[in-house]
């Protein structure tokens, strides 16, 4: 009986064993997911943010797809969430469950979205993706990030760099050399496109998302029927917000817009700003004023909002007319005057 006790006391320790390294082998084979973040690749940089705290505060999602050598593909992920944690076990911070392995050979693409709470339409793939944004409802940023890769990645975890779907846009006032005081109390945009689907296909190391959106979404409204006046960001205030002198010290307040031409067919409303300012002098009047955004750029092209970058629309209050002009940068430029940090 001792005997038979001392055999099977082998085969278990040996079963363990044998457990362990699979195990092991496994770890080594697992498939992990970082973001890129050096300051060329237009990584994930949020409006309002001075770190990468919100960026993974939140998780993606991701699909990808096995290719094997003869063309053929597997789907490996279909929307699976990936979140970050400050666990020392996760080898890149970002973690998700159940675990996937590398294959033998092949190739492999991934495509992902952030946030994961992003809307999908359609039957979304590793090949393309379909994204909705309504501006009506959210102001939220969207992003989204492709990469292929030889199976195993050559050891590393896959690096997803996420580019903005996207264009920030900011409104600020200036009244130099004023004899009066001007304080704005209201202020939206209209005639702009507010709904829109992104369908994420392209395989470029920087792709340009603008012209890929289908304006109206496919299921909610015609870009016909989009009327002007709809007001978009609306922001007010009963105190007021004080024009100084300078721009330069007007508080800067970027809002999320939809990648769009802002040039419009003869006989449709041209998108515009309308807002209103109290002018106080002896007594203290009201105007409302609603100024059409330019349509040309500092090169003579036809103005186009575009994904990745901002837009800072500069308004000179004078007693006899609005002067407005638009300055444009990259959103992810590192800049300190306007605090925005890559991470």
């Amino acid at each position: 009986m001792s005997r038979f006790v001392y055999i099977l006391c082998i085969l278990l320790l040996t079963t363990s064993c044998i457990k362990v390294s699979s195990s092991e082998s496994n770890s080594e084979n697992a498939i992990h997911f970082g973001t890129q973040s050096s300051v060329g690749s237009r990584a994930a940089t949020l409006i309002g943010s001075a770190s990468s705290e919100a960026f993974r505060a939140e998780p993606f999602s991701v699909y990808g797809d096995w290719i094997r050598a003869n063309g053929d593909r597997k789907e490996v992920f279909h929307d699976v969430k990936v979140s970050y944690t400050t666990d020392d076990s996760a080898p890149t911070g970002w973690i998700y469950d159940p675990i996937q392995h590398w294959q033998m050979d092949g190739s492999y693409e991934f495509r992902a979205y952030w946030p994961a709470s992003s809307v999908v339409l359609g039957t979304a793939t590793a090949r393309t993706l379909a994204l909705e944004y309504n501006m009506l409802q959210c102001n939220d940023d969207m992003m989204v990030a492709y990469v292929g890769c030889p199976t195993k990645n050559n050891g590393k975890p896959v690096e997803l760099n996420f580019h903005h779907t996207l264009s920030a846009v900011a409104v600020k006032f200036q009244a130099p050399g004023a004899e009066c005081e001007y304080r704005l109390k209201h202020l939206f945009f209209t005639s702009l496109n507010y709904i829109g689907a992104l369908p994420y296909d392209l395989t470029e190391a920087k792709p340009d998302v603008t012209d890929r959106w289908v304006y109206g979404a496919r299921s909610y409204v015609n870009p016909d029927d989009i009327m002007a006046s709809e007001r978009l960001r609306e922001w007010s205030s009963s105190q007021g917000q004080i024009i100084p002198e300078s721009a330069d010290d007007y508080p800067e307040q970027f809002d999320l817009f939809l990648p769009q031409p802002l040039v419009v067919a003869q006989g449709t409303a041209q998108p515009s700003i309308t807002f209103t300012l109290d002018v106080k002098w002896a007594t203290t009047d009201t105007i409302t004023m609603t100024v059409a955004l330019p349509t040309k750029d500092s090169a003579g092209e036809d103005m186009v909002w575009r994904a990745g970058r901002k837009y800072i629309y500069v308004i000179t209050v004078q007693p006899d007319k609005f002067d407005v002009q638009v300055r444009t940068t990259e959103w992810d430029e590192v800049d300190a005057s306007v605090g925005d940090l890559v991470f």
